[in-house]
């Protein structure tokens, strides 16, 4: 890939003004996404990494870093290359790689989000530092606190008797981040929050939800999953004129609050982790996000928990599937697009599982 392509790259990923959720509606093609991220791994040696944090850190020195596990939890996730490593006096700490070349929009947003989370009384991690790479030979970088605990899903694998107990525990600490007020809807502004300040990119909720809706759907047009028909049936659902949209205050939503980014003691949640895609939104589009990557049956145990902390709201049902529906038709639109250079079985079957339950949600709305 040519300085070029990244410059143009790099001014298309940074702009968030109209992203619904960003990876699926970041502006590049799909070739430079498999060309980016499929070896992001590979893209900086261990010595070089060290360097980098230790010219990076102020008041403290990496002294190791752990061998590269392309199996480890930590290295599952789409988009950094994530190490674990000593830190002199802080101790063990996570450090979140994003490609060479490649300009990263989250990280301080991330960060303030975090601490909010732990000015809460919630198990959020602190930032030791941030670095914004400098170069197109530069890679971005953020070292955090490793928060104690293995990840929801790893102890559910081993432990699947658990599931009731530690799913009550995601319910109620997914509600109690969602009390959390803030400022703006949508994305946070990145700039904004390297000088401190946490701010979505949208002034309604509408338009949050609006974001990039028009090119998801183009997709499950020409993909045949929707037709014409359905495509403007769902778009009018999202208009100003919906009053379950008529919404004022904004609230932290994780907008990724899966099995795989929560840590857990078997007993508590002892860690959120991954807020890339963290936005001021409604409780409810958590419920909505996470309900997308699980079976039905899941959702009752997640709810009780949940509502262990919040009301119900009246409402719940018919918002929770019109949010539903927009992170379905989102989701829909990243697996289909990945498919054009990812033929694993794994996306093939979360490209089967969404189709399900869009079907479920045209069902809903009599689409």
């Amino acid at each position: 890939m040519t300085k070029l392509d990244l410059e143009k790259v790099n001014e298309a990923i940074s702009d968030r003004s109209n992203v619904f959720y960003w990876q699926t509606d970041r502006n590049i093609k799909q070739s430079d996404v498999a060309e980016i991220w499929s070896d992001r791994h590979s893209k900086f040696s261990d010595l070089e990494l060290i360097q980098k944090v230790n010219n990076s850190l102020v008041d403290d020195e990496l002294i190791e870093i752990e061998p590269f596990n392309p199996d480890a939890p930590l290295s599952l996730g789409n988009i950094n290359s994530v190490r674990i490593g000593k830190l002199n006096n802080a101790g063990e700490v996570v450090i979140r790689c994003h490609p060479k070349g490649v300009v990263n929009g989250y990280f301080y947003a991330e960060t303030l989000a975090s601490n909010e989370l732990i000015n809460h009384n919630l198990p959020g991690y602190k930032t030791f530092t941030i670095h914004d790479f400098e170069s197109y030979v530069d890679f971005a970088f953020q070292v955090i606190q490793k928060l104690p605990g293995v990840p929801v899903q790893t102890w559910l694998q081993n432990n699947p008797g658990d599931e009731k107990k530690i799913m009550h525990e995601v319910g109620k600490t997914m509600a109690l981040m969602n009390e959390i007020e803030v400022e703006g809807f949508g994305p946070f502004n990145n700039q904004l929050a390297s000088k401190g300040l946490l701010f979505g990119m949208h002034t309604s909720f509408v338009d949050s939800l609006r974001a990039s809706v028009d090119s998801n759907l183009e997709v499950l047009v020409n993909k045949e999953i929707l037709n014409m028909n359905q495509s403007r049936a769902i778009d009018s659902l999202f208009s100003e004129e919906n009053i379950l949209l008529g919404i004022s205050k904004s609230v932290l939503v994780h907008n990724d609050f899966a099995d795989w980014n929560q840590m857990t003691d078997g007993e508590t949640i002892t860690g959120i982790i991954d807020l890339d895609e963290v936005i001021g939104g409604h409780p409810i589009s958590d419920i909505a996000c996470w309900s997308t990557f699980f079976d039905p049956d899941r959702l009752d145990l997640l709810l009780e928990g949940y509502f262990s902390v919040l009301p119900r709201p009246d409402n719940f049902d018919e918002l929770f599937e019109l949010l539903r529906l927009r992170y379905v038709v989102s989701k829909m639109t990243l697996r289909l697009r990945k498919s054009s250079w990812d033929d694993s079985q794994f996306l093939k079957d979360r490209i089967n599982s969404g189709s399900k339950h869009l079907m479920e949600s045209l069902r809903y709305f009599g689409i």
